[in-house]
């Protein structure tokens, strides 16, 4: 019995909380930069990572405020948020597109990665950028009641959603960077 309780006075209790800590960061970064494709607000998953983070270690062994660092991380996802609004939604609006058929593409772009689940890793995100462009092109074509219009409209929209996609996902990528290195 003495010798499990020497055992259990030499594990190292300090250095496991840490690689677990920098352990459960690192994977709530790279899962915050997959699921920003998703239309998840990975971003805010990077977030709650450096809050969770700071209640526990200091940034750059204290060299940084965990206050600046985290508001740098929160307004970060927050200008995410607005920016893929805005280019979403005001993205397409040159080319005429109605505002039904830029709900319709949100309404089609949930249904398309819910039903695009069950394809292995891709399923989700194919699902929605599918989605969002059916969903589109069938309200336009109703209420146009011209293919070729619905068509351009459609891939407009499509064309919008993916662009904002790409600059949120980028954006999640450098939230995830800055942590990793206000982390070491």
């Amino acid at each position: 019995m003495q010798y499990i309780k020497n055992l259990w006075n030499q594990i190292p209790w300090g250095d496991l909380l840490r690689l677990s800590t920098v352990g459960g960061v690192l994977l709530a970064i790279v899962l915050g930069v997959l699921m920003v494709p998703l239309g998840l607000p990975g971003t805010w998953v990077i977030v709650v990572g450096g809050l969770l983070y700071s209640l526990i270690y200091p940034f750059d062994g204290g060299a940084s405020s965990a206050i600046g660092v985290n508001l740098i991380l929160i307004g970060l996802a927050a200008f995410g948020e607005l920016m893929e609004f805005l280019v979403g939604t005001l993205g397409s609006k040159p080319l005429k597109v109605s505002n039904g058929a830029i709900v319709c593409a949100f309404i089609g772009g949930i249904i398309g990665a819910v039903v695009g689940v069950p394809v292995f890793l891709v399923g989700a995100l194919i699902g929605i950028f599918l989605g969002a462009f059916v969903g589109a092109f069938v309200y336009e074509w109703v209420t146009l009641k011209n293919f070729g219009k619905a068509l351009v409209n459609a891939g407009a929209v499509l064309a919008t959603k993916m662009v904002a996609s790409f600059l949120k996902t980028a954006l999640a990528l450098g939230m995830g960077i800055y942590l990793a290195f206000k982390m070491f």
